[in-house]
């Protein structure tokens, strides 16, 4: 099973950021080309054209998606076919060759409720054009419920924080979205994606995800996560970038056993710590360095300020405690002070 990246305009494009996936044991590469069609948003990805020559030119496989934003019921008929004609027209400017892997990317919440119509619509247009490597991309909460699973036999599915992904149909698994830490989608091919063209195959196995089963109080996101109506991941409300904090009430599970952080909001997010990050020391640091201005308390309740650190400030810590909710640093004075990352680093 081999691992391969896709990228955006959030990605660099230069032939050494490709080298590093590479080296990574990248596989291949897809790049956003477009989204929405010549009389709507007529998106192009600014950064298309050089990630594509740069992939190649560090030696990786590429291919290419579309994100759809499509309504036929809003818009007619045609909509599908007119971004499916918007995304054809820069493979041909591009030179994404037909027999590469070609996505549209099934995730917007502008689709139909139910996109079965608009997605078929779509990838047979492309495929008429001699595009033979056609795929669909798409949530697993949305598979077999948003979008039928006949439409197409080549299913790229999202799904994370989970060890195994359990749908059969799926012929590559977008497990993560900070391959390695660098904040790149990585993604399992089970064997078909890309013609590899003799690259070697690796057999490793994704890692196992670790999960938070302890409350963190805050966390601060690592990486895009999504926020949840439901413990099941069904029903998104919005997606959050990378460096949002949430204040949690709980840690609960799903079904099938997974961990998922109960925001003070009331809604869910990803318990899994390569999405988020605990924002508090729950060990002694020992000494820590005050990088934004704080209060030193006489009490754990935080009632009887001493007075307001600056920036710089250094202090011995003997102790953390969990109290009304977050975390303390007990300082050798005997006094209290936060233990949030914002305010307080390791020495």
């Amino acid at each position: 099973m081999t691992e391969f990246n896709d990228v955006a305009v959030f990605q660099p494009k230069t032939k050494a950021y490709f080298q590093k996936l590479k080296s990574l044991d990248s596989k291949g590469v897809l790049v956003k080309l477009t989204q929405g069609s010549a009389d709507g948003t007529a998106y192009v990805n600014v950064s298309a054209k050089e990630q594509l020559i740069n992939a190649k030119a560090a030696g990786l496989p590429v291919g290419a998606y579309h994100y759809l934003t499509c309504n036929s019921a809003r818009y007619g008929s045609d909509d599908p076919i007119a971004e499916a004609k918007w995304f054809v027209k820069y493979l041909k400017a591009y030179g994404v060759k037909k027999t590469d892997p070609v996505i549209v990317d099934v995730e917007d919440g502008s689709l139909m409720s139910n996109a079965t119509k608009d997605v078929k619509s779509f990838v047979k247009y492309v495929e008429s054009q001699g595009y033979t490597n056609t795929w669909v991309y798409t949530m697993g909460s949305w598979f077999g419920s948003r979008i039928s699973s006949s439409v197409t036999d080549r299913w790229w599915i999202a799904s994370y924080g989970i060890a195994k992904l359990n749908i059969s149909a799926a012929k590559a698994w977008q497990y993560t979205d900070n391959w390695h830490g660098l904040s790149v989608d990585g993604s399992h091919d089970y064997g078909s994606m890309f013609n590899y063209k003799g690259t070697e195959k690796s057999a490793s196995k994704p890692a196992k995800a670790s999960y938070y089963d302890w409350n963190p109080k805050l966390v601060q996101t690592l990486t895009k996560v999504g926020l949840y109506k439901d413990v099941e991941f069904k029903h998104r409300v919005r997606y959050y970038p990378a460096g949002t904090q949430f204040g949690i009430k709980d840690v609960v599970k799903t079904k099938a056993g997974t961990p998922r952080l109960l925001t003070d909001s009331g809604f869910y997010i990803t318990a899994n710590r390569d999405n988020v990050k605990n924002w508090y020391y729950v060990d002694n640091p020992k000494a820590v360095k005050v990088i934004k201005a704080t209060y030193l308390y006489k009490d754990k309740d935080r009632t009887s300020r001493i007075r307001k650190y600056g920036k710089g400030t250094v202090f011995t810590i003997t102790d953390v405690i969990s109290w009304g909710g977050i975390w303390l640093l007990k300082t050798e004075s005997g006094y209290y002070l936060t233990a949030n990352k914002d305010y307080v680093k390791i020495m």
